[in-house]
């Protein structure tokens, strides 16, 4: 579970304004944005939507939402971020992390308060970002759908006719399939079969929208199954990226190897592989100084 959440708004008047934070655990009740790390994070979201920072004792995921229209007269757009432990994985949190910053995208960031935000993010955080945690808590799950039936309840002769069958779907235990299916995707990511991955999501997803509606649950897991079915081509492009790279290094290319890991770079980013994306960054940094250095005595000599 995340340790706190964060939001900066990108003034072009000046470098960036905090608009607001929500920490929930006593570990990081004295973070704070500071312009160095300012920095880092806007350095990296300017090429990158999703972007995971390592701190000493913790680790930063975050996304950017850019201003369209008369917005972006006024600022490029906002950076929302999460606070997480260095054992906590990212790549769950891509879906509802991006859900989350559209619906701040909502408010009038341009003239809102810090008071006023900070009880949105709070809002925002418990509806959008929490309910991840719910998918492997059948309790939790049960307790979603039976006030959903409460709200149905008070509807007309259609919505009460729903309401009584969820609650009928609910002592047959229909809701502990959203956990399973879920797990078995999960599993089935971390075995590398991304195809039963996507399946498992999606069958998922279906019983969450039948239980719970267009919930923040079911838009996650919807978001899922899209993802899982783009890690096969994603990874086999990597793949070839990477395979490029080292030719070009064994053929002495240094600045071709250079441009390729940092794709590879690149690629990795977008499918949360934070790991092999700090891999090829570096080997991409180190390639291109080495690649100066080169260049400057090949042209003294």
């Amino acid at each position: 579970m995340p340790k706190g959440v964060f939001c900066l708004l990108l003034p072009f008047d000046t470098d960036y304004k905090v608009l607001g934070y929500y920490l929930i655990d006593n570990e990081v009740s004295d973070f704070e944005i500071t312009s160095n790390l300012f920095l880092r994070l806007n350095l990296d979201h300017e090429r990158n939507e999703y972007n995971y920072l390592k701190l000493k004792l913790l680790r930063i995921f975050s996304y950017i939402h850019r201003f369209t229209g008369k917005k972006a007269q006024k600022a490029s757009g906002y950076i929302l971020g999460i606070l997480m432990s260095e054992d906590e994985k990212a790549e769950k949190y891509r879906s509802s992390l991006k859900e989350a910053a559209e619906e701040i995208g909502e408010l009038d960031l341009l003239k809102i308060d810090s008071e006023d935000f900070e009880s949105h993010l709070r809002r925002i955080y418990q509806e959008t970002l929490e309910p991840l945690i719910d998918i492997l808590d059948p309790e939790k799950l049960k307790q979603h759908i039976i006030d959903r039936t409460k709200t149905l309840l008070s509807g007309g002769r259609k919505e009460r006719q729903l309401a009584q069958d969820l609650l009928e779907e609910v002592e047959d235990d229909e809701h502990l399939k959203i956990t399973d299916y879920y797990k078995t995707a999960k599993k089935s990511l971390k075995q590398g079969d991304f195809e039963k991955a996507a399946k498992n999501f999606i069958r998922a997803s279906e019983i969450s929208e039948e239980l719970l509606g267009d919930s923040e649950i079911t838009k996650s897991l919807k978001e899922r199954s899209t993802f899982a079915q783009k890690i096969p081509n994603l990874s086999k492009k990597r793949e070839k990226i990477v395979e490029d790279a080292r030719s070009a290094l064994r053929n002495e290319n240094f600045h071709e190897a250079y441009l390729l890991y940092r794709k590879a770079s690149e690629i990795s980013k977008e499918l949360i592989d934070f790991d092999k994306e700090e891999e090829y960054r570096l080997k991409s940094k180190a390639l291109n100084d080495f690649y100066q250095v080169d260049q400057r005595f090949k042209k003294e000599s």
